[in-house]
């Protein structure tokens, strides 16, 4: 894989946010939260399912067979396919970034862009796959018809859209320069997006979603402050559209409440109605430090292993990295392995959340709420 050009100044996925939002910056909180979709995606490059529950396999399983059944599409073979895994593709001064899948068909002048998504949660990717469609064209000039498709099997049905490929190229590279363009000009204003605006670091300072949640607030049928609790909301309806809201608005509420803490200990001034106060949230002893509190412990109250042992938990991904470079096995094997040797005092989590009935936007579900 080639290295990263040093020009490149986006990649094809920011490319898909920041041209619904110029200002959208990924908040720290989301940056770490993607080790499922990572694990996942390693098994849809090499086919290596281990270490993924069955409903995680059964998704990855779906997307490589979708993957296989695009060589025998009107009457071709496998054999007249390259097949490139985590390929790296470039814009030559604009982006560079790793396509899921390609496979290319110099027999029929066709490339095959997959980009595979673990989500739960639906989103736009046309920019990001036409990016990578273009990249395609760019490293094989010789292609007439590019086609992307988006594979979510937790969403349903593959998304598939057909390119002419010099147009395409051609269509991408003049939007993306016209989009820097856009970022660069600081007169461009942020846009609200309900799938970027609740994972936004820039939520405490957005002018588009401040507005938004006041005026949906206000003008959304919710019950005013006086009833905001959770409890006062009572009907059907309402609850559908507080669900609706709360993603944005949780956000946005974590992000004022913590520039706030920000500018009152930068400029020691003092928010009308508020003090700041602190407190302890416990004595605890970090990681790193374990192995020399033992040995503390037991020099000054004569605890032994197990009786320090007792006193901590287990962070299971942590082992499963120690498994695995001890063991010299990828982390997918160290995990059913750790499971495994575990199962007689490990505890399986889950969580449950409401996901939505339908595929449609935040704005036309309101709309419908509030007809009835």
């Amino acid at each position: 894989m080639p290295e990263k050009p040093q020009h490149a100044k986006a990649g094809p996925s920011a490319i898909d946010s920041l041209s619904r939002c110029v200002r959208f910056a990924y908040s720290d909180s989301f940056e770490d939260a993607a080790n499922e979709g990572t694990l996942m995606h390693k098994a849809f490059e090499t086919g290596d399912l281990s270490g993924l529950d069955d409903e995680q396999k059964a998704c990855v399983s779906t997307a490589r067979s979708y993957v296989e059944s695009l060589k025998y599409e009107g009457g071709a073979v496998a054999a007249d396919w390259e097949d490139f895994a985590e390929i790296g593709l470039e814009l030559q001064g604009l982006t560079y970034g790793t396509s899921d899948r390609l496979l290319i068909n110099r027999k029929r002048k066709l490339a095959h862009v997959i980009d595979f998504k673990a989500t739960r949660l639906d989103s736009a990717h046309s920019n990001q796959l036409e990016t990578y469609g273009a990249g395609a064209v760019e490293k094989y000039p010789w292609l007439e018809r590019v086609v992307t498709h988006v594979v979510a099997p937790r969403l349903g049905r593959p998304e598939r859209k057909e390119y002419d490929a010099k147009k395409l190229l051609s269509d991408v590279r003049k939007f993306i320069t016209d989009l820097y363009a856009r970022i660069a000009d600081p007169a461009t204003a942020p846009t609200e997006c309900e799938d970027l605006c609740g994972k936004c670091g820039n939520a405490a300072t957005c002018p588009a979603l401040g507005k938004t949640v006041v005026t949906v607030a206000r003008g959304m049928g919710l019950p005013l402050p006086e009833v905001f609790a959770p409890d006062a909301i009572v009907s059907l309806r309402d609850r559908a559209i507080a669900q609706v809201l709360a993603g944005a608005m949780i956000n946005w509420g974590e992000q004022v409440k913590k520039n706030n803490s920000a500018f009152v200990d930068a400029s020691g001034e003092d928010i009308p109605g508020f003090r700041r106060a602190k407190r302890s949230t416990g004595l605890r002893v970090p990681k790193d430090g374990t192995a020399d509190a033992a040995a503390l412990l037991f020099k000054a109250f004569g605890m032994d292993i197990n009786a320090v042992l007792s006193c901590c938990s287990l962070t299971v991904g942590d082992v499963v990295s120690a498994v695995s470079l001890s063991q010299g096995v990828t982390e997918g094997n160290a995990k059913d392995m750790v499971r495994e040797a575990l199962a007689d005092v490990a505890v399986e989590g889950s969580c449950a959340f409401l996901s939505k009935e339908k595929r449609v936007t935040d704005a036309v579900m309101l709309g419908g709420l509030l007809l009835k």
